[in-house]
């Protein structure tokens, strides 16, 4: 059981490194052998790839809202938590 000062920054470095793991895409690129190891960067690069070629914006779109909704939902679930994170070293005053 962590202590109540310690959670808001455990919980924003939580939620940093879920967004840096979920946008990787170099190192996915380079190290990923097989497509069932390739991160979702990699799948949305090439479905941009294969919808420009159709002309399917509709799809195109759809994958980035697909994409982009993990993140916005953790944002607004834990925003709170985020900014009790970033300012809990700040001097009041």
């Amino acid at each position: 059981m962590c202590r109540p000062v310690v959670q808001p920054g455990i919980i924003t470095v939580s939620i940093f490194n879920f967004l840096a793991v979920w946008n990787e895409y170099f190192m996915a690129l380079i190290f990923a052998g097989s497509d069932e190891l390739k991160n979702v960067g990699i799948g949305l690069f090439n479905m941009v790839s294969a919808m420009k070629s159709v002309g399917d914006l509709g799809g195109l779109f759809a994958a980035v809202i697909i994409v982009f909704m993990p993140t916005f939902l953790l944002y607004i679930f834990l925003s709170e938590k985020i900014i009790a994170g970033v300012t809990a070293g700040g001097v009041k005053g």
